[in-house]
């Protein structure tokens, strides 16, 4: 996650006080928790040894079922583990696609002729793995991790608010920080899981949400760059501005 040059909806990032901030940011957020969903799942459980541990595995998988937080408030771009309410929420809203995704679990387990082990994951212990997160601190604990590094991705995408306004030097530096930050924790992600390989897809997943605005810039006309946080590259330039 080194590139040499950055695209130009990167200068468009909305500083953190203007009123682009919550609708683009949380725009981005979802699209970074829907990467993670579909992606670290995937490949944690790409070992069936993970399925062994339901103290380990249960969170994950009751991780993968939750859809992703659509902030409302700056302060709120992902779950809260410290908010009780937003955690209770992510279970409820986590149980249909639980049943759906325990019914493949245990398919995939029977199927490697592990009888025993898919009996654990059979859709109908769908309350009681969600449960089994829910009291049990080791198994909490384990999902809090998940939501946590989504939280620390988001506050390291928001230190770049405002990145158009800043002198080249200083958004060099500002990008190098992040960058420490995205690769330190997908590094420690889950259970000593290395992650990091998802940067290009989670940072592509994030641009693709500042395209859009960026897109809606233009769209609205002249001085709408402002609220957006500082000016929008011209549609024919064809090389995006040089970071470092």
């Amino acid at each position: 996650m080194k590139p040499p040059t950055l695209h130009p909806c990167w200068l468009t990032v909305p500083r953190e006080r203007s009123a682009a901030f919550l609708p683009t940011f949380a725009r981005m957020s979802v699209a970074i928790q829907q990467v993670l969903r579909e992606r670290v799942p995937v490949e944690y459980f790409g070992d069936i040894g993970k399925y062994r541990d339901l103290k380990t595995a249960g969170p994950m998988l009751v991780y993968q079922a939750s859809p992703p937080f659509r902030g409302k408030k700056r302060t709120e771009l992902t779950y809260d583990v410290l908010n009780p309410a937003l955690i209770a929420m992510l279970f409820r809203r986590a149980k249909p696609k639980l049943v759906e995704l325990l019914a493949q679990a245990e398919e995939r387990l029977r199927g490697e002729g592990l009888g025993e082990l898919a009996n654990q994951y059979a859709p109908r212990r769908t309350t009681a793995i969600l449960d089994c997160v829910q009291k049990l601190s080791k198994s909490r604990r384990h999902l809090y991790v998940l939501i946590r590094g989504e939280s620390v991705l988001m506050d390291a995408l928001v230190q770049l608010s405002g990145l158009g306004d800043l002198p080249r030097k200083v958004q060099a530096k500002k990008w190098a920080s992040f960058e420490k930050r995205w690769n330190f924790q997908l590094k420690r992600l889950y259970q000593g899981c290395d992650f990091s390989h998802l940067a290009p897809a989670l940072l592509d997943a994030a641009e693709n949400a500042l395209v859009y605005d960026s897109d809606l810039v233009r769209r609205m006309g002249p001085g709408s760059a402002t609220e957006l946080g500082g000016d929008v590259p011209r549609a024919d330039e064809d090389k995006c501005p040089e970071i470092g």
